[in-house]
Formats: C-alpha cells, structure tokens, sequence
C-alpha cells in the first residue's frame, strides 16, 4: 500500500531541551488555559476548486522507499532542525537555542482564506524524516512548500473518505507522521486523529484507515491528580495533537488529550490537558483496539517554575525533542512538558498567536520516559 509522504524544502535552526531543564515531576490540580474547541476551527469553505480525489500529484508525488525518496519535484532539506508551528492560517518556526526563544514567522499558507476555492484553517501539520511539511484542513491533506516572499504553497490537495464502505469520514484535528516500520515496513505514513480519540493512516488515494483509539479516562494520572467523576470511564478526545519519533527503529510516541463528560462535545472538558505515551507496536493494528501505553500525566505546573499558570490546556500543537514534548496552547503558550509524569513549565507566552498544530522531524531525537 502507498502511504503519503513529501514534498517540502526546510529551514535552518538547531534544537536542543536545555531551556526546560527546570520542569521537574510535580504539580497542582487546577486548571489553566481554555479548551473550549478542538484542535483549530476546522472546515471547509463552500468551495472546493482544485481538489482532487486522487493521489498526490503534479508538484506532490514523492514516495518513501527503501531508504529515500523517488519521484517528483520536491527536495529534501539538508541542515539542523527546527520545530515547526502553525495558527489556522500562518506557518512558524522556533530556535529554542535562541535567548528570547522567539516564534519566527515563516509565512502565510496560500490556501487558507475566505475565497471560493480556500479553506477556512490549517487543522494541524505534520513533518516526515527530510524535514518535508503536510497539511490537513479536517477532511483534506495537502503537502506544504515554503516559497519566496512569505508564502506556504499548499500542493495538490487530496480529499479524505472512510476506508469502510458506508461510513461517515470524521473531521481531523491532529496529524503526524508515523515512522517507517510502524505502518508499513519501509514507508513513513501520515496518521490523524479526531475528535473522538480514534487514530487513523492515511494512504496515497486518500483513504482512512482506524489503527485504535486512546482508551478510557482513569480515575487519577497516576501522579496524584484526580479526574472528574463524570468523566472517568469516558472515551479521551484528543485536545490535541500526535507526534511520533523512530527513536533507531524504537519508535516513541505521545499525544495531548482531555477527558470530557459527553465525548465529542467539547462541553464541560477538564480545562487541563494529559499527556499519554503511544504504544507504537499496538498502533501498527488496523482495528479499535486501545493503543494507550501509560497515561504520563496531567500537563500541571512543575515544581520550580516561574510561571504564574498553574495547569495546561488546549495543546493544539505538540512537538518532541529528548525527553521534553513542547505543547502549543490554542492560547498562545509554548510549554516544555516532561514526558515522565506530564509536568510542565512555560516558556513563553504569545497572546496574539492561537496555536493550531505543531511537527518536528520523525528523526528527532527522543529519550523514552521510563515503564510506568
């Protein structure tokens, strides 16, 4: 099976976890930003010119084979990495070896707006191996091209359908990029999420297939915080974003959810986000089988922050780097989150930004949070 993978050139920047050092394991149980809405604002605009059905094409084609790219007119970067970051409408990169740790502007995503033929956002982003970016609107995927002059060139775009006959295609919040040897041997594989805490792979024509859900909400995280009762026994949302990492053929993941009294509806959600471990090797089965590893915590202020928030929410993006996710609030905070017991510290604030997704290179590197 053909699995969507690249076209994108990169940019430079070089990453390390240095600045987060101060979060440690502990925390507060109270809640911090909001977390009304999921992953976005999602949709479509009524028009869908210069969609396609099909597979990737045109300035789109590329495929992962057996140890590199094929095909096409995208090219992979060379350099250090940067993680990247994105509003409904606006594509962002971070240096976090930077002193003020700035968000930089990279551009405007050319097929967001409010034209016949746009997308009303940018849902989430993913990045594979080469540093090659993609997209997702909700119901369709793009790759994504950074141009002269400010621009994000959203490439040929492929439309979305259930791969079960009869049923109904789910809107998307989250996507990332799951390592060769997860889905399929030697391919990288574009994975989302929807709301209802349900993973799914995404092939070159476009079809969705379920690989598991997140599971059930526990009573406490295991670290001391304890969840609604309402909530607990219900389905996880996502709130939220995926990242995966190949970790030398050991691939790693996590993602950011919410426990909710009535899944989906975002009515009435723990204002707090978690943090769960992914287990990669349940993730490779087609099916709706729970793929949950460890719940790692509630994304509640460590001991020895600075910081005035007391708790997490709404972490639309996330990214990974050694052993710290960093979390992109719909808010505007950038939060380093260890991934030992969800602990968490801020790093910066930008109130003018409303966060909708986040990437990084699948070849990241990642330290993996101890058994727990």
């Amino acid at each position: 099976m053909k699995h969507l993978t690249k076209t994108h050139a990169f940019l430079l920047g070089t990453l390390t976890a240095s600045f987060v050092a101060a979060c440690s394991d502990t925390g507060t149980n109270t809640s911090g930003a909001s977390s009304s809405g999921t992953g976005g604002s999602a949709g479509q605009s009524s028009g869908t010119a210069g969609m396609s059905s099909g597979g990737m094409g045109g300035d789109g084609g590329l495929w992962f084979g057996d140890g590199g790219p094929s095909g096409g007119s995208g090219g992979a970067g060379v350099g250090p990495t940067v993680i990247y970051a994105s509003t409904d409408t606006t594509l962002y990169r971070l240096d976090p070896t930077s002193p003020n740790l700035a968000v930089t502007e990279v551009g405007l995503l050319d097929c967001i707006g409010a034209a016949a033929n746009q997308y009303k956002a940018m849902t989430d982003i993913a990045v594979d191996r080469d540093e090659n970016l993609w997209g997702i609107t909700g119901h369709v995927v793009m790759p994504l091209t950074i141009e002269a002059g400010g621009v994000i060139k959203c490439g040929a775009k492929t439309n979305l359908v259930n791969g079960t006959p009869g049923q109904t295609l789910p809107t998307f919040y989250a996507l990332t990029m799951a390592p060769a040897g997860v889905i399929d041997p030697n391919l990288e594989v574009l994975m989302a999420a929807d709301s209802l805490g349900n993973l799914w792979a995404i092939d070159a024509a476009g079809k969705t297939t379920q690989h598991g859900n997140f599971g059930n909400v526990p009573a406490n995280d295991g670290n001391g915080y304890s969840y609604a009762a309402g909530n607990v026994g219900k389905v996880w949302e996502i709130s939220g974003d995926l990242v995966f990492l190949a970790n030398n053929g050991k691939p790693v993941g996590f993602a950011t959810v919410r426990d909710c009294p009535n899944p989906p509806s975002t009515t009435g959600c723990n204002k707090t986000d978690t943090l769960l471990e992914i287990d990669m090797t349940k993730l490779a089965a087609e099916g709706m089988n729970v793929v949950a590893k460890a719940v790692r915590g509630a994304i509640v202020k460590s001991a020895g922050c600075a910081d005035s928030v007391t708790a997490y929410g709404s972490m639309y993006g996330i990214a990974a780097w050694n052993d710290q996710v960093y979390g992109f609030s719909r808010t505007g905070l950038l939060v380093g989150i260890n991934t030992v017991k969800g602990g968490a510290c801020l790093v910066q604030d930008y109130p003018m930004l409303n966060f909708s997704g986040a990437g990084v290179t699948t070849l990241a590197p990642v330290l993996p949070p101890p058994p727990k």
